[in-house]
């Protein structure tokens, strides 16, 4: 049975794999966190004192307190999994695979072990990121662009009218918003919806075949929405990926 992290932006993700596979996915905000948050929200529920697997693409502070709990609470040396040229049938795409985040990384490698086909990786958060994967397992690269939070965020705090005019407004539900916040809320989420349609659009015509969307990420939702072609949700996808390096590295 092993311990298996997700560190991102602004959440983190845990699970437990044994030997039913991985368990139900965790999930909380951690800009707060110190070690008695660790201790309580992750380890004392799951008593696990075997490997610990992480992912981190939330810094280096978060990252070593976690370590430093798991180590003085277990006495276990957790691992952060890294990106490789190559993993679980999956090459990566970058000329300096190290750059490639491990979040994006282990979604892909997620997605590819279950699918087994051309396949579009989408994960929303803090930021959204687009990766394709080709049938043959070859990541043909991806785009990062901000999330829709991170978006809206950055009108209200620049510019010097959207933010008053967006007091008391509502999101709505159309692309011709009937008020400010709404403008707002509606172009961001169908920016990115626009991004992720093109992006399967490119990959259409570079794999000649229509790839399966995967969807993931706290801020999933949001983009759902103005989505208009068929996609999968996998919230716990990154673990998933996660799960697979962490049954490779056990049986090396």
């Amino acid at each position: 049975m092993s311990l298996l992290v997700d560190i991102g932006n602004s959440r983190i993700k845990w699970a437990v794999l044994g030997e039913q596979g991985l368990g139900a996915q965790q999930a909380d905000i951690y800009s707060q966190w110190g070690g008695v948050q660790v201790r309580t929200r992750i380890l004392d529920p799951v008593l696990v004192s075997q490997p610990v697997y992480i992912a981190n693409v939330g810094g280096v502070a978060i990252g070593e307190l976690l370590a430093a709990t798991i180590r003085d609470t277990w006495g276990v040396e957790p691992q952060f999994v890294r990106t490789t040229a190559a993993a679980a049938g999956v090459r990566n795409g970058y000329a300096q695979p190290e750059k490639l985040g491990v979040d994006r990384w282990l979604a892909v490698i997620g997605a590819f072990r279950e699918a087994q086909r051309a396949t579009c990786v989408v994960s929303v958060g803090t930021a959204m990121t687009v990766d394709g994967v080709a049938r043959d397992g070859r990541h043909i690269g991806g785009i990062i662009v901000p999330g829709p939070d991170l978006m809206i965020a950055s009108l209200m705090m620049n510019t010097s009218d959207i933010a008053a005019h967006a007091r008391d407004g509502h999101h709505g539900s159309s692309l011709f918003a009937e008020n400010t916040l709404a403008a707002v809320y509606q172009g961001a989420v169908h920016a990115l919806a626009a991004v992720v349609e093109r992006a399967m659009q490119d990959m259409q015509t570079l794999q000649h075949e229509t790839p399966l969307l995967v969807l993931t990420g706290g801020a999933s939702d949001k983009v759902e929405q103005a989505l208009r072609i068929p996609y999968r949700v996998v919230p716990d996808l990154v673990l998933r990926g996660l799960a697979v390096r962490a049954q490779e590295l056990q049986s090396a």
